[in-house]
């Protein structure tokens, strides 16, 4: 797959029109794709609670935080207009190349066509009814369900899935539902768009291929074991409000998680490190954990539901891969995930392969998609397995399959897998298996034996980890050397690198083969060692690692901290070190003034035992293990 590679969708939509409304009643008409059929007509519960629900959605949607280059339009002009040195050639071929980069998403002249992002999509059952939103910058997956006869009465019912026009008129149509009116919502297409008629606009969007397979690779995340724990609204809240008071001017800026069992989760927010108390349930996990996440001024757009919220469920899957809040509304439950890269980065390149399927039969997959399609409430995997006749390891590959190809989502808030198809025409999922030809052939390369070589993997404390590398490309004859540093959030910096690509343009063009490659086979690694932690034989392989344990200091309340629940505090933190036969151990309360002990040994299996035995001494005395915090 090429970034160029696109798949080609014709939308046809009725105009949107306002809201009819009087003091007792409230109609409003959702106008959807009038080449794929579905539809509802129903009588809202809490018309307020929708209202939230639905600008919710269209505030993911509208979201985007890649990085927008000023327009120096105006200022060339300017220049130009003094007689300055700046001819109207380079004043012309800036603001075509600002136009191309930057100019929405319209790649030719022609109304009605262009490339970006797929419209919501929505899916209506007898069930309820979904609707589904993909950030453009695919840092941000949404999806919204209302339950039938809990959410609304429907009047009439037109199962299928379609997509669905918000725009500017229509969002502003939603801001005026009242919880005090009556109020009725129209999903559909309508006569006129269903037949091309007067009114009716007709786009040919071109969806670009890497889009799509965010996309699923976000649904696929879904899939895999996570530690899920439960906040109160009221604690989501105060970590909003201590966003929108502060603001960091300096890294890490994350929202850290301290997970331990028997006790409510505490939230850290750094740089400040200011903690918040949760008074949720208690964490149910067997061992204590320590989670750093990113993106967290994204969860404002939550603000809005929390009044309405009874709980906010949250799984946190893995370094680099999306962390998952569910809100449960009562009649309805909205599934927000926030992923762990942008299109313009790649730190969560190295977990992609975890989630893409491997060889299915074809047998297999028409099955689980067969059953699928035959269960409007959905099946969990255990159940499809059941009918499906496979083991665990076959349906899953199956699902993926299917979620790679975009025709099947995954109900996290309920836990089951239902048939929705993204495309009318889907694509192939081989299509959709690489990010981009530099990513294929990363995974060629490690398909090679020794091609691929990690040189040196050096962690840098507070900094991150420094990863080198040689990679050994034959079809090219040709020898890559590759080093690079992934800081404390997941960015790649001071990066070198002996490829075309690197001496030509850096890394404006992002990674090259030979980064992908090493970033691929360090992340594979750091899992295997972490699943031969358990065994004997498992830690004689471990020469050279860092572990960081911390506990929680009690808390110094500050008076003007009190009424948003906040509480400034300390942590003690051990950082414990492994390189051959030296252990270090470094320990203080400070990240930038701790105290360091450096003990080395007559062999390598002496160092070892004083390693794992201090690590398990820091255990007994209540120290969390906060290692995979540091590598998120």
């Amino acid at each position: 797959m090429s970034a160029n590679d696109v798949a080609a969708v014709k939308l046809r939509y009725a105009a949107a029109s306002e809201p009819v409304t009087d003091d007792e009643s409230f109609r409003l008409h959702l106008p959807t794709d009038g080449l794929r059929e579905a539809g509802l007509v129903a009588k809202l519960t809490r018309p307020g609670v929708a209202r939230d629900a639905l600008m919710t959605v269209a505030d993911v949607l509208a979201s985007d935080l890649r990085f927008k280059a000023r327009d120096r339009a105006d200022y060339l002009a300017y220049l130009i207009a003094q007689g300055k040195r700046v001819s109207n050639e380079v004043w012309d071929a800036q603001k075509r190349f600002l136009a191309e980069k930057y100019g929405g998403e319209s790649g030719d002249d022609e109304e009605g066509s262009g490339r970006g992002p797929l419209d919501p999509v929505l899916t209506v059952s007898e069930a309820g009814v979904a609707i589904e939103v993909f950030s453009t910058d695919e840092s941000a997956y949404a999806r919204l369900f209302i339950r039938s006869g809990e959410g609304y009465t429907a009047e009439s019912v037109t199962p299928g899935t379609t997509h669905l026009a918000i725009d500017e008129v229509l969002t502003r149509g939603i801001g005026r539902m009242r919880s005090y009116r009556e109020s009725t919502l129209e999903i559909g297409a309508g006569a006129a768009a269903a037949e091309s008629g007067e009114g009716v606009t007709e786009r040919e969007l071109e969806v670009p291929l890497r889009w799509l397979r965010a996309f699923g690779q976000v649904q696929a995340a879904s899939t895999l074991p996570a530690r899920e724990f439960e906040l109160s609204p009221i604690d989501l809240y105060n970590v909003l409000l201590t966003l929108r008071m502060r603001r960091a001017k300096t890294s890490p800026r994350a929202l850290r998680f301290e997970l331990v069992p028997g006790e409510a989760p505490r939230m850290i927010l750094e740089p400040w490190e200011q903690l918040i108390e949760g008074t949720g349930p208690a964490y149910q996990g067997a061992t204590p954990v320590v989670v750093r996440t990113w993106g967290r001024r994204r969860l404002s757009v939550l603000a809005r539901l929390l009044p309405h919220c009874k709980s906010v469920r949250v799984r946190l899957v893995g370094a680099g891969l999306p962390a998952y809040y569910i809100l449960d509304l009562g009649d309805a439950e909205l599934t927000l995930a926030l992923s762990g890269w942008t299109d313009s980065g790649w730190a969560g390149i190295a977990t992609f392969d975890l989630l893409v399927a491997g060889e299915v039969k074809a047998k297999l997959a028409e099955a689980a998609l067969t059953a699928l399609q035959g269960a409007d409430a959905g099946l969990t995997l255990a159940e499809l397995q059941e009918k499906m006749g496979a083991d665990v390891a076959g349906a899953r590959q199956a699902i993926l399959h299917h979620m790679q190809r975009g025709t099947v989502v995954h109900d996290l808030a309920n836990g089951r897998f239902l048939a929705r198809s993204l495309l009318a025409n889907p694509p192939d999922a081989e299509a959709l298996r690489y990010r981009d030809a530099r990513e294929e052939q990363a995974h060629r390369l490690l398909a090679e034996k020794q091609a691929v070589t990690l040189t040196k993997v050096h962690e840098l404390g507070g900094q991150g980890t420094r990863i080198e590398g040689e990679v050994v490309d034959s079809a090219a004859h040709r020898t890559y050397r590759s080093s690079f540093t992934i800081d404390r959030e997941g960015r790649t910096v001071d990066a070198t690198c002996t490829s075309p690509q690197f001496r030509r343009s850096g890394l404006r063009e992002g990674p090259t083969v030979p980064m992908i490659a090493l970033r691929l086979l360090f992340a594979r690694r750091q899992a295997e060692l972490e699943r031969a932690r358990g065994t004997e034989e498992g830690r004689k392989l471990i020469r050279a690692e860092t572990r960081v344990l911390v506990r929680r200091q009690a808390p110094r309340r500050a008076a003007s901290d009190n009424k948003s629940g906040a509480a400034n505090t300390g942590s003690l933190t051990y950082r414990v070190s492994l390189d051959d036969r030296e252990v270090v151990v470094r320990w203080g309360t400070h990240p930038q003034h701790m105290r360091m002990h450096r003990l080395r040994f007559a062999s390598a299996d002496d160092a070892r035992d004083e390693y794992f035995g201090r690590l398990e001494a820091l255990g007994d005395k209540g120290f969390i293990d906060a290692s995979a915090a540091e590598m998120v």
